[in-house]
């Protein structure tokens, strides 16, 4: 029942989701509403979802990429034991 416009950013579909739950928690719904305004949740939903996963998807990617650098690779900076200074700190 994609009829509406698809929403373009997640908290828009989540405004509108919102809204939509507030409108089936009232009294004054209209009977003859209904079915298209849970057609419109599941739709949003589904979008919110796919959403979500592509970018879980991204962030996955990214910290892989973040540790790709080989495991005869030297840390350097903040990431050395020695404060990257090349000198060793006393216990």
């Amino acid at each position: 029942m994609a009829a509406e416009p698809p929403v373009e950013r997640y908290e828009d579909a989540l405004g509108e989701l919102e809204s939509i739950l507030a409108e089936l928690e009232g009294d004054d719904l209209d009977v003859d509403v209904l079915t298209t305004r849970v057609a419109r949740a599941a739709d949003l939903l589904a979008w919110c979802r796919a959403r979500l996963r592509a970018v879980e998807l991204d962030v996955e990617r990214i910290v892989v990429t973040l540790g790709d650098t080989g495991p005869d690779s030297e840390p350097t900076g903040r990431d050395r034991e020695d404060g990257g200074d090349g000198r060793s700190e006393a216990p």
